[in-house]
């Protein structure tokens, strides 16, 4: 005699398991921010990064140096405690400077200071955004090219 509840649990164990638990966290994912000052940093890519416009490679481990306002996206926590894991996300354009897409560790208290940058910037952009289509009018969809 077979039992409906063998058939109810092996549908359950199969819910359960084909959908990824979803852990709450503190982590907030990808942002953005701006380098606050300019400094070295160590450059902690595997295998290290070529840097095109100096024409060179720095190994992992080898440092490099970021530029004030720099743009960054925070990428997890650091490796040790206090720190924060951030990568380059621009492109070089200074000779000296580290290359597109380098890995490394920031302060916390840097890191805070970068993203507060960050949002300060962006507020003042939506707040210019939103004076500019209050002055346009019915020409700010003809400008953004949006249909009425």
């Amino acid at each position: 005699m077979k039992s409906p509840f063998r058939g109810s649990l092996g549908a359950f164990a199969l819910l359960v398991f084909a959908f990824p638990v979803s852990a709450q966290t503190a982590d907030p994912g990808v942002e953005l921010a701006f380098i606050p000052h300019t400094m070295t940093v160590t450059l902690i890519n595997e295998g290290g990064k070529y840097v095109a416009i100096d024409m060179k490679h720095i190994p992992q481990g080898g440092s490099c140096r970021m530029d004030k306002d720099a743009t960054i996206a925070r990428v997890g926590p650091g490796a040790s405690d206090g720190t924060t894991r951030v990568r380059y996300a621009a492109a070089q354009i200074s000779a000296g400077g580290c290359p597109f897409m380098t890995t490394f560790d920031l302060s916390n208290s840097d890191y805070a200071a970068a993203r507060a940058a960050f949002v300060t910037l962006k507020e003042e952009a939506w707040t210019k955004v939103e004076t500019i289509k209050k002055e346009l009018g019915e020409k700010w969809d003809e400008v953004t090219g949006k249909k009425s």
